[in-house]
């Protein structure tokens, strides 16, 4: 038979001791490092071709290479440059959003980019050529006779690179408009006065 006080040794050996175990077992479960989250703004020329930024994240300058064709709100992921892990558990992550400011000329959608261009009346009526501004270089484009005004224009493969692929790219969507000469002399007028003369 066992004595009370016997029981009480007899709990403390089969449970105390477990008991005493499992918290010793949690001081040592293994934890992964906090994820952390920050935002960098690119121009769209550093979206167009990739860029570096130095992230200052607690006490410590983190290298980030941003490849080419990353877009607005994408969010990228930096394995193990997140907070330190516990018990030698791994870092967790560093997550960063990318904002893509703004651009005077260009709007993008998607990979694709779309711009308006002005061309002057004379050549939207009797064709010629223009150069067209992208974000890779200055190209020229045949304008055709008659060229309306709003008219748009498809330069492929001038658009956004594509983020992780490479040498494939959006297209340049670019409308056209057209401007009507000002400061016309007499003589010049006299002309348009003849030409809608014709015209009727």
């Amino acid at each position: 038979m066992f004595t009370e006080e016997g029981v009480g040794d007899l709990f403390e050996m089969l449970f105390g001791q477990h008991s005493s175990g499992q918290r010793r077992g949690r001081r040592n479960v293994v934890v992964k490092g906090e994820d952390l989250e920050t935002e960098t703004i690119l121009s769209l020329e550093e979206a167009y071709y990739g860029t570096t930024r130095l992230i200052q994240l607690n006490g410590q300058t983190i290298k980030v290479t941003i490849k080419p064709g990353v877009a607005d709100q994408q969010m990228l992921r930096i394995a193990g440059k997140g907070g330190g892990g516990s018990n030698g558990g791994p870092n967790g992550d560093l997550f960063i959003t990318i904002k893509v400011a703004s651009h005077p000329e260009f709007q993008r959608k998607g990979n694709d980019l779309y711009c308006d261009r002005p061309v002057d009346l004379y050549t939207a009526v009797l064709g010629g050529k223009a150069r067209i501004k992208t974000l890779k270089d200055t190209v020229n484009v045949d304008i055709s006779k008659e060229t309306p005004n709003g008219k748009t224009l498809r330069l492929l493969g001038l658009g956004m690179p594509v983020h992780g692929t490479k040498n494939e790219f959006g297209n340049m969507y670019v409308t056209f408009i057209v401007q009507l000469p000002d400061h016309l002399s007499e003589q010049e007028i006299e002309l348009f006065r003849k030409l809608s003369t014709l015209r009727k």
